[in-house]
């Protein structure tokens, strides 16, 4: 009765907990535990967890279990039974996956098992985990227990058939394409020895491919791919071919494997998701390994790994998931995956898919790159077991799986949850010209006659990033002052800025730096002032002229040092405006003064006299506020434009800014 209370009280809170949206991630406080049960030659093992809280009007929610039998090896079993090859103490463990689930993810739970001589077993059979491990090839392989959430943990076991007795193992994480403190490896099972060790320098490594003259590749992503990809090497080519794999990723990992040739090895590994992974939701992520055989040929994995917000088999993704806008020359290329999983008991004969676009995504080009279930197409004389599709307007295309038989994880016979599952793998390209904006897609997935299921919405953006500026233009008065100021006159200006890549239709800020010269001339003239002024005669003696007038002169050259800061929004592709506000000061570069004297001679005539001298420069003035208003016309978010820019203050009054300028 306890325990019914409990499971309702569970079911209460996590239905309160639904629509949080937080990066907090939820703690499942039922106190799981695992069962053993000690058969004649064996030991079975079964789960008590919490019960699953189904998402109202959602598919039907399940677990999917991987058992760590603490002797290096594993199950993906609800309930599994183990042989043990030795007697002794073995720490059993449980990872847990909540699929189409409400309620939090459960607990690891653990235990102790004793294995008594009698229950060893040293000739018995591998399980069906390891026996479906090696799919995409029959040497090394990677495989994953889960999908990258946020804020929890995966596991990734490592599996090798050694070909030599001694080599080496490579595990490269957080690509420098996504999130660079994605992954962090929290431990690794040390079932044979194996230490992994980070490497601070890849040059440490080249010694490695001095002699590679080949290697295999091949990729998966729950299921396999089944793609195999076969490398021949020459001269220094492996050199650049692994240190530019390497250079790929922020994370490289090694550690020696030392054992029977042919032994299977597998090994786990612990990875903590960290939540400054959510940034990057709906991207693909891989993650390499690399197997080398001492004195061999290397064997290279690749494992896809969707991040997602909860575990949802369904589901759309697409690489890169973050682009650079500063390369868009061309069309870009964008790998989409469509996955997903039959939740019934009956196989699926029939799936459709249709799958939506932005308008930035040419759907004309679509290529398909794999599938599974693998079939031909519809188009040749084979009409069941196939597959067709469709494009429809500019926005939309349609993947028909015909005559199929996807089998449904509630089926009594399933041993492989990989064959519930299926995929399609495919490639757009874009437009030429791409606005800065996300691609949103998104795939309704039709089950024989059942409702659809929406996936999430796949989006690819741009990735953030600063554009360096550079000005050059002419500085020109609006509107003279009055003449106790002087009359200004044109000048140069240069100028630096910063700016986010221009996002699309969003205001932005933008700083600059600007340096511009201008100046100021001064002229007046007093006709009736009289007086004496002493000049030298033609012999070189001092003597008292009169003079009847004066004028007056004076020429100011300035550098005016701006900060301009204001808020920008593009309008279109090729206009953009901007208002703000810039504080600037005003550096005396030059201050020379002119007087001209109306002299009278003896005979009454008329002659001048001008002297000329160079003042004390002003101090530097004070700091000046003047709003702005700016205009651009061009390339609005990178490349050359042109723009003027007005701006006020109380000295100078309305000045303009005439400029040729280009985003880098």
């Amino acid at each position: 009765m306890k325990r019914k209370l409990y499971y309702l009280f569970m079911a209460f809170y996590c239905h309160i907990a639904l629509g949080q949206d937080t990066l907090l991630v939820r703690q499942d406080t039922f106190p799981s535990s695992i069962q053993t049960e000690y058969l004649a030659n064996s030991i079975k093992f079964t789960p008590i967890i919490r019960p699953l809280v189904p998402i109202p009007g959602g598919r039907q929610a399940y677990y999917t279990y991987l058992w760590d039998f603490g002797d290096g090896q594993f199950s993906t079993q609800e309930s599994p039974e183990h042989q043990y090859g030795e007697s002794g103490e073995y720490d059993v463990s449980l990872y847990i996956v909540n699929n189409y689930d409400n309620g939090p993810r459960p607990k690891k739970p653990k235990t102790k098992v004793k294995v008594a001589s009698k229950l060893a077993k040293t000739d018995r059979l591998p399980n069906t985990f390891e026996q479906n491990f090696f799919k995409s090839n029959d040497v090394f392989q990677l495989f994953k227990n889960a999908n990258a959430v946020p804020g929890e943990d995966m596991s990734l076991i490592v599996g090798v058939k050694p070909s030599t007795q001694k080599g080496k193992i490579l595990v490269l994480t957080n690509e420098k394409l996504i999130n660079p403190n994605g992954f962090i490896v929290a431990n690794q099972s040390r079932y044979h020895n194996e230490h992994i060790l980070p490497i601070e320098r890849k040059k440490e490594l080249e010694s490695l491919w001095a002699n590679v003259t080949h290697a295999s590749i091949t990729q998966s992503g729950s299921p396999d791919y089944g793609i195999n990809e076969e490398l021949d090497f020459t001269g220094n080519q492996a050199l650049r071919f692994f240190n530019g794999l390497l250079d790929e990723y922020n994370t490289v990992t090694q550690y020696d494997i030392e054992g029977e040739v042919g032994d299977t090895q597998l090994s786990i590994i612990n990875l903590d998701i960290t939540p400054e992974m959510l940034a990057d939701t709906n991207a693909i992520v891989t993650v390499t390994g690399i197997y080398l055989a001492e004195g061999g040929n290397p064997v290279i994995h690749k494992l896809d790994i969707p991040i997602i917000k909860s575990h949802d088999p369904n589901k759309m993704s697409v690489r890169p998931a973050l682009m650079d806008y500063r390369l868009q020359f061309k069309k870009k290329t964008l790998t989409y995956k469509v996955q997903f999983q039959n939740d019934g008991e009956g196989d699926a004969k029939n799936i459709r898919l249709e799958m939506f676009f932005p308008n930035q995504v040419d759907v004309n080009t679509f290529k398909l790159l794999n599938l599974y279930p693998q079939c031909d197409t519809c188009l040749t004389d084979q009409d069941m077991g196939c597959y067709t599709y469709q494009v429809k307007d500019e926005d939309k295309i349609i993947f028909h799986f015909r005559g199929i038989a996807l089998p449904g994880t509630a089926s009594q016979t399933i041993t492989d949850q990989d064959s519930t599952k299926g995929f399609i793998r495919f490639t757009l390209k874009s437009h030429k010209k791409l606005q800065n904006r996300s691609l949103p897609s998104y795939t309704n997935i039709y089950f024989d006659k059942n409702d659809p299921i929406r996936t999430n919405t796949s989006t690819a953006r741009f990735r953030p990033g600063l554009s360096p500026i550079v000005t050059l233009g002419l500085n020109v008065p609006a509107k003279h002052p009055n003449d106790e100021i002087g009359r200004l006159t044109k000048g140069l200006t240069f100028g630096i800025g910063l700016a986010p890549i221009a996002p699309y239709k969003k205001p932005y800020w933008q700083v600059e730096l600007f340096a511009s010269t201008f100046g100021v001339d001064y002229a007046a003239s007093l006709p009736e002032r009289k007086g004496e002024i002493q000049l030298p005669n033609s012999r070189g003696d001092l003597m008292y002229y009169g003079y009847s007038g004066i004028d007056s002169a004076a020429t100011k050259k300035y550098l005016s040092l701006q900060i301009p800061v204001q808020i920008r929004y593009n309008i279109s592709r090729y206009i953009s405006a901007g208002v703000g506000a810039l504080v600037k000061t005003h550096v005396n570069l030059q201050n020379d003064q002119q007087t001209t004297y109306h002299l009278l001679n003896a005979g009454a005539e008329r002659t001048e006299h001008t002297v000329s001298m160079s003042a004390e420069k002003e101090k530097i003035s004070p700091l000046l506020f003047s709003p702005l208003v700016d205009l651009n016309i061009g390339r609005a978010y990178l490349g050359p434009a042109v723009g003027i820019r007005y701006h006020f203050d109380k000295t100078y009054k309305s000045n303009l800014n005439f400029y040729l300028m280009w985003r880098l």
